[in-house]
């Protein structure tokens, strides 16, 4: 890879803050942060595929809407996910969807520390995903120990994953590192709020307070009694 950047006419990669990121000094450069400080590096938000991700057209929800009738859609596709997942119809309750990878990259381990602080609101939330067998298996268990507010399914769904777009409030995106995503571009598609933490091409794409929300950079500590602790 080092030769690869060295003998290259130029550095790009996926996002203006991403590649900040890589010449800052800290470990998300992995050692050729130096080198890529040498040749420099552009970064560029990659897009999405508006074809799929579009909710006027989306052949996996029940309900199609655009800007002019989202405030009618949003609240019948909530029901409909509530429905398909086992949770409670209420509409009241703000519904918090989680889509990703189970690995630390995509902040696995930090969205369970918070489940267990904010679980006791009033809200919901769903998770899908599959990785590691550790993080499947925690998630698998949310149904059990938070009946009628949050459940998991550990396996890749698409037809979920579109539900839970348009379906959910809230999109969480905890990300240790995050070169562009593709999650909170989806989420914005269809009106659904994106909370982010506040690293690479989440930086560029979900404005604070305008498109969505920013967390600050994310971190879960092990402390001596083993526990997590999300700081």
């Amino acid at each position: 890879m080092k030769a690869g950047i060295l003998e290259s006419d130029r550095v790009m990669t996926v996002s203006p803050y991403y590649a900040q990121e890589l010449v800052s000094g800290e470990d998300k450069g992995v050692e050729l942060d130096n080198i890529i400080r040498k040749t420099g590096i552009i970064g560029i938000v990659n897009g999405m595929d508006v074809q799929e991700w579009n909710p006027a057209t989306d052949k996996y929800t029940c309900i199609k809407y655009d800007a002019d009738t989202v405030m009618d859609a949003k609240p019948l596709l909530k029901e409909a996910l509530q429905a398909e997942v086992g949770l409670p119809c209420y509409r009241d309750a703000p519904l918090i969807g989680f889509i990703g990878r189970l690995k630390e990259q995509k902040g696995s381990d930090i969205l369970a520390e918070a489940i267990l602080k904010f679980i006791g609101e009033n809200c919901q939330i769903v998770v899908l995903g599959n990785g590691k067998r550790s993080m499947e298996k925690q998630i698998e268990q949310l149904e059990l120990e938070y009946p009628d507010k949050a459940t998991g399914i550990a396996k890749f769904n698409t037809v979920l994953a579109h539900m839970i777009i348009a379906g959910a409030d809230f999109i969480l995106v905890p990300s240790r590192f995050e070169p562009s995503g593709l999650l909170q571009l989806h989420a914005m598609r269809y009106r659904t709020v994106p909370i982010v933490a506040s690293t690479g091409g989440l930086v560029n794409t979900v404005k604070e307070g305008f498109t969505g929300f920013q967390m600050g950079e994310l971190s879960v500590e092990v402390s001596k009694s083993g526990m997590f602790s999300a700081v």
